[in-house]
């Protein structure tokens, strides 16, 4: 009878144990998706990651420039570290930073101005996801 109780127990902790680790697997991968949807904003500067590569989203940030009416004042492509340069009329300066991660993944900080502009930062931002084909997160 001894046996069969520990052997009932020895059971329910084997399944909590395969279970917590699928859990801790789901919950690493939501994470994940999660910080891809995310925006950022620190010191004046919103960043957000896309899941496309370089090329691709560099493209995408100068068709919104286009969008938001920017005078592109420098570009310089990298396949590591973009940058973009502009002007917002009358003399708002803009600047663009794009950074390759791993997996295709590529980070765009913007920064309107001295001190930021988040209601613009954020409308960039939804411009470039607009251009490579995302959905809107809000």
């Amino acid at each position: 009878m001894q046996n069969k109780w520990r052997v009932r127990l020895a059971g329910l902790l084997v399944a909590l144990l395969c279970t917590s680790a699928c859990l801790e697997t789901m919950l690493i991968s939501a994470g994940a998706t999660g910080a891809i949807g995310a925006y950022k904003w620190m010191e004046g500067t919103m960043e957000k990651d896309y899941p496309r590569p370089m090329q691709e989203t560099f493209n995408a940030a100068l068709a919104a420039c286009k969008d938001l009416r920017l005078k592109i004042a420098s570009q310089q492509y990298n396949p590591m570290d973009s940058r973009i340069e502009a002007v917002q009329p009358p003399d708002t300066t803009v600047k663009i930073q794009l950074l390759a991660r791993p997996n295709q993944i590529t980070t765009v900080k913007v920064r309107f101005g001295l001190m930021g502009n988040q209601d613009a930062s954020a409308y960039f931002h939804r411009r470039i996801m607009h251009h490579l084909g995302l959905a809107a997160a809000d």
